[in-house]
């Protein structure tokens, strides 16, 4: 069947208008990102993540969190606060083994699979971070210059 006149283009398939944040609210590209929600506009804070090379290379040294591997580590970041190019405090990160043998790794396995849920994911990579941590500071390997991530209850 052929139509004769085009489709009217109904109230369904209008986009949401997106007005731009005021000047003094970052904005998407200045460590912020503008949502809208119920048809307000609002500025949403990125955390200030901190990356130091030095810290990074300390938890590279250490064997995997999750399952004890040594030889194959990778510096994983935590996800909870990540986006589109934007990594989380270096501070939150932890070991995780990369590809070895038949084996994707850890890093893998926590991050980009799906197998686990979002609340375990959070909870395995809040305690092995807190671990890595603990971990760093008993060694006195510390960087001097690194201040200490002060974590909430």
């Amino acid at each position: 069947m052929m139509r004769r006149t085009p489709m009217a283009r109904g109230a369904g398939f209008k986009r949401p208008t997106y007005q731009r944040a005021p000047c003094s609210a970052p904005t998407r590209g200045r460590g912020g990102v503008i949502s809208r929600v119920a048809g307000t506009v609002l500025a949403v804070e990125k955390e200030n993540a901190l990356q130091h090379q030095g810290y990074m290379k300390l938890v590279r040294q250490l064997p995997c969190a999750h399952c004890g591997i040594v030889g194959h580590t990778q510096f994983c970041h935590a996800d909870e606060g990540k986006g589109e190019r934007i990594k989380t405090d270096c501070r939150r990160g932890w070991p995780g083994c990369g590809p070895h043998g038949d084996s994707m790794g850890c890093h893998y396995l926590l991050g980009s699979t799906g197998k686990l849920g979002r609340a375990e994911r959070r909870r395995l990579e809040a305690l092995y971070g807190a671990q890595t941590r603990a971990t760093i500071i008993a060694m006195g390997l510390w960087p001097a210059r690194l201040p200490m991530l002060e974590v909430g209850p």
